[in-house]
Parts: structure tokens; C-alpha cells; sequence
């Protein structure tokens, strides 16, 4: 049985601690009876001398403030005693008692539930994320379509949709046709913008196999290939990295970050020279997903594919080909960041009306770079919601162009998260909360004891 010698240790001062208990009972009976003698004595007036009281009281005084030094034992010489008065290994129930286990059990009880009442999910939690799930679902239902064909769709068609509207508006307000032109030749990038490669990479999708062109890895594959005069793609499903001639663009990373940049802006909503919509950005991580080539995924079966089933790869070709970029993946945004916004402040006013919990703190636990895990919980099932309805609208219709694709990136990005804190962070942080606090309790013990221990070498000898 492991810490044998703690444990010795531990019932060897018990003992000590008994028999001294004995004596203080002894002594207190003691004390006790001589207080009523002398209060006996008190009542048949018998003179006591007046000065060897006073005498005698400052002496007490005198050795109450001069502190003497505590006999103390040392820990090893504590543990050998113990293995030689208890020959026999002991267990937790010879130290501790039916009622210090049923007190232990109480404080982790109470530990459990506080942790519970701030991590923990309940029945408003569920109403607000399973309602504002419905919600966004409903919105992609009504206001968003699929995209229609960049390569033949003119840049000022309007397109279907309410949002799909919204965001073509304000794209063509932003960067304008001219605006683009304008920051593609203010910022060429050399190597990454290599628009044919054989075997790799053509005009329509150099941009979706360029990790360059992501909207988020470009800022780091693209001033890699700025300054090495590369091409970073995705070939057969794994990263490739080409070598190209006379591609190198000189200049510090900073300098390179800003004309990534600029460059990004030009081809996210740049026509094409015929006065089509053009081949935009991909959305972010699009091109990467590619990577997984060869996982079957099921599709509408026709004539060129009668089982109905597809490549994950080509699936992702397909989309962006068919006008799914990041102007599309901003139309299935507006859904999910109305949602986020409603989850956010219902949250907020229940967590103040039910539990008096303070405004700032409840907004600081719906904050992107301080998510409270309860709150992480709430987004992986309101976007788990949106997302199966989705699937739905995408099984119905046949087309996989009426995925939302920011609603299934939330749902896998918050649906990760909150499974590894399910599954591991949740058990690890109960249980160091209840450690530390039981360490802070065994901290007061010890400066409780040191307070004594002063006290103890004052006391008259």
C-alpha cells in the first residue's frame, strides 16, 4: 500500500495529539477545581498578599513577551518511530474518521457544483441554441441562394437572393471593376499569381489551387513564395511546392503583406475581361480541403455518375468553378453572424436576469479569444442545427451549391472544441479547480498553525 510512511506518520501524531487531549482534560479539571477553591476562600474574605499577586502576575507578564524557542522533532525521526510502533500497513480509515470522509465528500460536492453552475448547460441554454440554430437555418432557407456561374454570369446581373443581392451591392460598391484593375497592377506577386502550369494549374483555377489566393493562408504561403519565387499548391491531395522562374518579388515581410494584400483585393471581385463576374477569391481553407482527394462523398446520380457518388476533391473544384468563392461563402455568413449575434444577447440578459451574473463579465465569456466553454457548447449545437438543416435543403434541391459553407465550418471549428472539452479539458479543469482550492484550504491550515505556534512560545513555562 503506497505512503505507508505518511500514513504512519500521520497516526503516530493522532496518538500524540490523543494523549495530550487526556492531559488538557486533566489539567483543565485541575485548574477548574482550584478556581472554586479559591473563589471559596474569596467568600470567608481570607487576605491574600497584595504584593506577591502583583509580583507574581508580572512575572507571567514578562514571560508572556519574551518568546521561547518550541521544542520541534525531526520529520525522519517522526517516521522512524512510526514504523516501529506500527508494524502493520495502515489505510486511509486507521487516520481518518466516517465523518472527515462524509466532510470530504461534502467540500468536493460543493467544489462540483459551483464548477457546474458556470460550466454547465441548462434547460435556457438549449432553448437559445437549438431556437437561434432554427433561426439561421430559416435565413439560408428564405434569403440565400446558389451561386450562379462567374464565367457566364455578367458582373452587373443581379443576382437571386436577398443576401446574395446585399452582397453583390456591396462588393461592386467597394472594389469597383476599376478599383481592381487598378490594385492588380500595384500589387504583382510574381511566382504565386502563375495562372498556367502543366498538369497543375489553368486560368479558371489557379486561384482555388494557389494557396496563395486563400483569403487567410495567403498572408503566409503567399510571402513565402514571394520571397522563394514559388507556387504552393494542392496536387493529389497533398501540398506540392513548384519552383518558377524570374518569380521572386523583393521587399521586407511587411512590405510583402501589404501587397499580398492588395493583391487579395483585386481578384476578390475582379470581372474577367469579357464583363463576366470572373473567378473571385476561394473561400478560406477551400483550396486546402482538396487535400482530402479520394473520400467518397454522396452526390445526385446521372448519366456521367450513376452511383451517385463523388470525390471529395472534385466536389470542391466543381463548387468554386460554379461560382462558389468567397463573395458566396460572405452570402452564407450573414446567417451565421446574425445567429452568433442573438445567441450572444440572449445569453447575455439570461445569465443576468436568472443569476445576477455582472454585464461585463457574461460579455467577456461570449468573447472569440475568451469563449467560456458553456457558451462553446451552445455554438457547436446552434451551428449542428443550422448545419443538418442544411443538409437537408442540399439533399432536397440535389445540389451541392446550396451548401453553407460557413455554417459547416462553425459547426466543424466550434463542434472540435467542444468535444475536447467534453471528452478531456472538462475533467481536467473540474479537478484542478477542486485541487487548488483544496490546497488554498490546507494554506490557511498552515498560517493558522504558524499564529498558533507564536502564541505557543509566549505561554508562561
Amino acid at each position: 500500500m503506497p505512503y505507508q510512511r505518511e500514513i504512519k506518520g500521520v497516526r503516530l501524531i493522532q496518538d500524540r495529539a490523543a494523549a495530550l487531549d487526556g492531559a488538557h482534560i486533566e489539567i483543565g479539571t485541575e485548574l477548574a477545581d482550584l478556581k472554586r477553591r479559591l473563589l471559596e476562600l474569596d467568600e470567608k474574605n481570607v487576605n491574600f498578599d497584595s504584593d506577591e499577586v502583583t509580583r507574581r502576575t508580572q512575572e507571567i507578564l514578562d514571560q508572556q513577551n519574551t518568546a521561547a524557542p518550541l521544542v520541534s522533532t525531526p520529520l525522519t525521526q517522526i517516521y522512524a518511530e512510526a514504523d516501529a510502533h506500527y508494524t502493520e500497513p495502515l489505510g486511509l480509515a486507521d487516520i481518518l474518521s466516517i465523518q472527515d470522509f462524509a466532510d470530504a465528500e461534502k467540500r468536493v460536492g460543493v467544489h462540483v457544483q459551483a464548477f457546474n453552475q458556470r460550466y454547465g448547460l441548462d434547460g435556457w441554454d438549449y432553448a437559445i441554441a437549438g431556437s437561434c440554430g432554427l433561426f439561421a437555418a430559416m435565413l439560408d432557407l428564405l434569403c440565400v441562394r446558389a451561386p450562379m456561374k462567374s464565367s457566364t454570369t455578367s458582373w452587373n446581373q443581379q443576382v437571386d437572393g436577398i443576401f446574395n443581392k446585399f452582397v453583390q451591392d456591396s462588393f461592386n460598391k467597394l472594389i469597383p471593376a476599376e478599383l481592381s484593375a487598378k490594385l492588380s497592377k500595384e500589387n504583382l506577386i510574381g511566382a504565386p499569381d502563375t495562372s498556367m502550369l502543366a498538369g497543375v494549374l489553368t486560368a479558371s483555377n489557379h486561384r482555388l489551387r494557389s494557396l496563395s489566393h486563400d483569403p487567410l493562408l495567403g498572408f503566409i504561403f503567399g510571402v513565402l513564395d514571394m520571397k522563394n519565387s514559388t507556387c504552393t499548391t494542392v496536387v493529389d491531395g497533398a501540398i506540392r511546392i513548384v519552383s518558377i522562374e524570374k518569380g521572386q518579388v523583393g521587399g521586407s515581410v511587411f512590405q510583402l503583406l501589404g501587397r499580398m494584400l492588395g493583391h487579395l483585393l483585386s481578384d476578390v471581385n475582379a470581372p474577367t475581361a469579357k464583363g463576366n463576374r470572373g473567378m473571385g477569391l476561394p473561400a478560406p481553407f477551400m483550396g486546402l480541403l482538396r487535400m482530402f482527394e479520394g473520400i467518397p462523398v454522396p452526390s445526385k446520380p446521372n448519366k456521367a455518375n450513376p452511383t451517385g457518388w463523388s470525390d471529395f476533391g472534385k466536389q470542391i473544384e466543381f463548387m468554386y468553378l460554379n461560382g462558389y468563392d468567397f463573395r458566396q461563402f460572405t452570402v452564407t455568413s450573414l446567417p451565421m453572424l446574425i445567429m452568433e449575434t442573438l445567441m450572444r444577447a440572449f445569453y447575455i440578459v439570461k445569465q443576468m436576469k436568472l443569476y445576477g451574473a455582472p454585464f461585463g463579465e457574461t460579455l467577456l465569456d461570449t468573447m472569440p479569444t475568451q469563449l467560456n466553454p458553456r457558451f462553446r457548447l451552445m455554438l457547436a449545437m446552434s451551428y449542428g442545427t443550422s448545419s443538418a438543416v442544411n443538409a437537408g435543403k442540399m439533399y432536397i434541391t440535389g445540389n451541392i451549391l446550396n451548401a453553407n459553407y460557413a455554417s459547416w465550418m462553425g459547426l466543424a471549428w466550434n463542434g472540435c472544441h467542444a468535444l475536447k472539452w467534453a471528452l478531456v479539458e472538462r475533467h481536467l479543469a473540474l479537478w484542478g479547480e477542486v485541487e487548488a482550492k483544496e490546497i488554498a484550504a490546507l494554506e490557511d491550515l498552515v498560517s493558522k498553525m504558524a499564529e498558533l505556534e507564536e502564541r505557543a512560545t509566549r505561554l508562561p513555562i
